[in-house]
């Protein structure tokens, strides 16, 4: 919506009127007072020029309402003074009354018309009949200069409303970018996830992860060894968004690519470490990565300050904690990881690996989802798939948050081993 000035009628005339002017023309200084006393009550600016030289001058700096103006003056008279001052485009159109002591004949009438004279009044000058053709004039300037007045503001307003949608317009754009690259980094991190689970004779092998916006740190991994065997990893950069998704994504990159030349799981995250804490700027990184070996039904790990994962045998009962092993990626160059005693996985065992995002779930009243809250839904599911059972659990963690949003990235891998390769 457009709006203009909306002062008072009265202050705006009152603004306009100091503004008015009248320009008098006459060699006689008498004359020249007389007209003076007649036009004082429009409540305008008069000016007095003596010639038609200081006529000109005066309209080299001043807009006027009127020019009166005597036909016979020296050295310039009324119509060689009308003829230039119609020659410049500021006072083109400027109305002209000429003031004549003598009787026109057709042909000086017509020459001054022609010249843009708008009247002849003669002399002796009726007061009243000068005042009310002299009002005429200062009313339509009035007018016109407040049309003009309006029209700028409106002009001002229209530039300021188009700037506004302008702004706008870069604001919407800007953000569809914005969400744009969101989304596609979004996809490139989802593509850097398993797609599905990991096929692996006598288990189920399942995982998911969901960011806290729409990138994260969290990550989760099926690396294959060269034996056959295969590497489950879990992680979690501290914080969420786009620079931990960053360092999530450089993580990946070094643990697979050691994972080609070494299968010892705390070596290779010894190489991870010393490759990380150059990049990381403050930040760190914990990782909990195993060892699955199909044929011997075994499970080895080391862990990286990663959040304590759990063994359950058949039963449903807590066999073994997957406490951590070493200090967090990142921290120091030379830190020391050590591998956990292999762990033989019988049938009807189920491990769950998370990231705290889960276990650190708050509720409407602050409290915790928890560690015995993820693992009574391992218990109450483990009839089902592993990855039904992944689903169940960090659904049930982002409820738990109720009309919290969430605060951050939520990932859980379950190992249910079935029965021997």
């Amino acid at each position: 919506m457009i709006t203009v000035d909306a002062r008072p009628l009265e202050t705006k005339d009152q603004a306009l009127a100091s503004r008015v002017n009248l320009l008098i023309v006459d060699d006689q200084p008498s004359n020249l007072l007389a007209l003076e006393a007649i036009l004082k009550t429009l409540d305008v600016n008069v000016v007095k020029a003596r010639s038609g030289v200081e006529a000109l001058r005066s309209l080299l700096s001043e807009d006027f309402a009127l020019i009166l103006m005597d036909v016979k003056m020296p050295a310039m008279d009324g119509f060689e003074t009308a003829s230039l001052i119609r020659q410049r485009k500021r006072s083109q159109h400027t109305p002209i009354i000429f003031l004549t002591a003598y009787e026109s004949d057709d042909l000086q009438m017509f020459k001054g018309y022609s010249l843009g004279a708008v009247d002849y009044i003669r002399k002796p000058i009726v007061p009243e009949i000068l005042r009310s053709k002299a009002a005429v004039f200062v009313d339509m300037f009035r007018k016109t200069e407040e049309v003009k007045r309006q029209a700028e503001l409106l002009r001002r307003a229209e530039l300021r409303e188009h700037q506004r949608q302008l702004a706008e317009g870069k604001e919407r754009w800007e953000a569809e970018r914005l969400h744009a690259e969101i989304r596609i980094a979004r996809q490139i991190q989802q593509k850097l996830f398993p797609a599905a689970p990991l096929p692996l004779a006598g288990f189920d092998v399942a995982g998911a992860s969901y960011p806290a916006e729409a990138t994260g740190g969290d990550y989760f991994d099926y690396i294959p060894f060269k034996d056959g065997s295969s590497g489950i990893a879990i992680g979690d950069v501290s914080g969420h968004g786009f620079g931990p998704a960053l360092l999530m994504a450089e993580m990946r990159a070094y643990l697979r690519a050691f994972a080609v030349a070494h299968a010892d799981v705390a070596k290779i995250l010894s190489l991870v470490n010393e490759a990380l804490v150059s990049d990381v700027d403050g930040r760190f990184a914990t990782l909990l990565f195993a060892r699955l070996d199909a044929g011997q039904q075994s499970f080895v790990y080391t862990s990286a300050g990663h959040q304590t994962g759990f063994i359950l045998d058949a039963s449903g009962a807590v066999k073994s904690d997957l406490k951590s092993t070493g200090m967090a990626l990142g921290v120091m160059a030379d830190g020391e990881f050590a591998a956990a005693s292999p762990v033989v996985l019988k049938p009807g065992d189920a491990v769950l690996l998370m990231t705290d995002g889960i276990v650190e779930a708050h509720g409407g009243d602050e409290e915790l989802f928890g560690v015995e809250r993820a693992l009574e839904i391992v218990r109450a599911n483990r009839s089902k798939t592993a990855n039904d059972i992944v689903n169940i659990l960090c659904a049930s963690a982002r409820d738990f948050c109720s009309f919290r949003t969430q605060v951050d990235d939520m990932t859980a891998i379950v190992i249910k081993a079935e029965s021997a390769a």
